[in-house]
């Protein structure tokens, strides 16, 4: 992993100013890009989405969800009733994602089993190295989503 310094922070000591950038070799992101597309479309030929699921889906984006906020408020204001709209943004949500409940939910919704071990494997034993300069740092790593990956 390549720290990079996220547009407008400054100073180099404070970790929260930098973005780590996942630098995976050529075969782990053709295998990361397969696993996707298969538990994407296992997702969705069982429906195991839900509807108003609309960040990672093809053929949905923000534009879509907006409209559909909208077509769901427009009636009760112009009948002069309140909407209550909440977002929320989870901060960090790819970097914390929890191996254990992303297998517990691919065994919820029945994944094929040689895809489930696939992936239970791609997780196995990873490790994560950071280097700045000239030095590097290895770590162990059970859980996230690095950016980049």
């Amino acid at each position: 992993m390549i720290p990079i310094t996220k547009p407008g922070k400054k100073g180099v000591g404070n970790p929260s100013k930098y973005r780590p950038i996942s630098l995976l070799n050529t075969e782990g992101k053709i295998l990361e890009k397969l696993l996707i597309q298969r538990i994407m479309h296992h997702a969705y030929t069982t429906e195991a989405l839900n509807k108003n699921q609309y960040g990672f889906t093809p053929q949905k984006n923000t534009v879509d969800a907006a409209m559909e906020v909208r077509q769901y408020t427009e009636p009760h204001l112009n009948r002069g009733v309140v909407a209550i709209i909440i977002s929320i943004d989870v901060q960090g949500a790819f970097g914390s994602a929890w191996w254990p409940a992303i297998l517990q939910r691919l065994r919820d919704i029945k994944c094929p089993k040689t895809l489930y071990y696939l992936v239970k494997d791609y997780l196995k034993k990873r490790k994560a190295v950071m280097i700045v300069n000239n030095s590097s740092a290895e770590k162990a790593t059970t859980c996230g989503c690095p950016q980049g990956a």
